[in-house]
């Protein structure tokens, strides 16, 4: 592999080899330890898409979930039945991710002997009370260990792994699409394609803010997909994204 989940998840629980996920979660943690004036709620879920299909790694349950519409106008989708765990530290996440990783469908093909066979969607959640005036902020980080696209004739899938690999190689193009879509400021962005950039509308465009990494291998025989993995990075560098704006409601008075 090229390094995607190493990059996303890290090797193990020693800090300095933290992956993105982690190192994210407990800058989140720092900051909002840091704003004494406001009291934060937090909360966690973790999900793959697996063969166009969602599932919740924290039940412990095969069940496909759906993506429903919010009720509010021009509010966020949400998953119907997702799971979100409350967490006020780290270990309340590490053990999120620990069950996930239980849970989330790896195999081996040939071009990997732990090939990542869905994408993991970690969820973070903040809700936080200004303790004087009661204003109510909500905002919501999403990491995501993508699954790497396959030639199918050099991994050598078959069977399931070429079911899995097809849906992997789908939801990529579909994800090329919302980008191409967004960088030339189409009226209509296909989010809808797939269940990937469904669950990710509100994370990659909007007023949302997104950082992307781009993994490449150096084996020179993953010269062509290195190429083409190139050529997407820059063309995502040439999406403008919203303005920035503040998500923030009157809750009740503080007591």
């Amino acid at each position: 592999g090229s390094g995607k989940t190493f990059t996303m998840m890290g090797p193990g629980d020693d800090r300095t080899m933290w992956g993105v996920n982690r190192r994210a979660v407990a800058e989140l943690f720092d900051i909002c330890s840091k704003r004494t004036d406001s009291l934060f709620e937090l909360k966690v879920s973790l999900m793959e898409v697996y063969n166009e299909n969602i599932f919740d790694l924290l039940s412990g349950t095969q069940e496909s979930l759906k993506v429903r519409m919010a009720a509010e106008e021009n509010g966020p989708n949400y998953v119907e039945g997702l799971l979100e765990w409350p967490v006020r530290e780290m270990n309340d996440v590490t053990r999120a991710l620990e069950e996930g990783d239980r849970n989330r469908s790896v195999a081996a093909t040939k071009m990997n002997s732990h090939s990542s066979r869905s994408h993991l969607l970690l969820t973070i959640t903040v809700v936080g009370t200004d303790k004087i005036s009661g204003l109510v902020s909500r905002g919501k980080l999403t990491l995501v260990d993508l699954a790497g696209s396959e030639r199918v004739a050099k991994s050598e899938a078959t069977g399931a792994r070429l079911t899995e690999a097809a849906a992997i190689n789908k939801s990529l193009s579909a994800l090329g699409m919302v980008f191409q879509a967004l960088a030339s400021g189409a009226k209509h962005v296909p989010y809808r394609n797939s269940k990937l950039t469904h669950l990710l509308e509100d994370s990659i465009g909007g007023d949302a803010k997104t950082c992307m990494f781009v993994n490449v291998s150096p084996a020179e025989s993953n010269l062509p997909e290195t190429l083409s993995t190139l050529v997407f990075g820059q063309n995502i560098t040439k999406i403008e994204m919203g303005p920035l704006k503040k998500n923030v409601t009157r809750g009740p008075a503080p007591k």
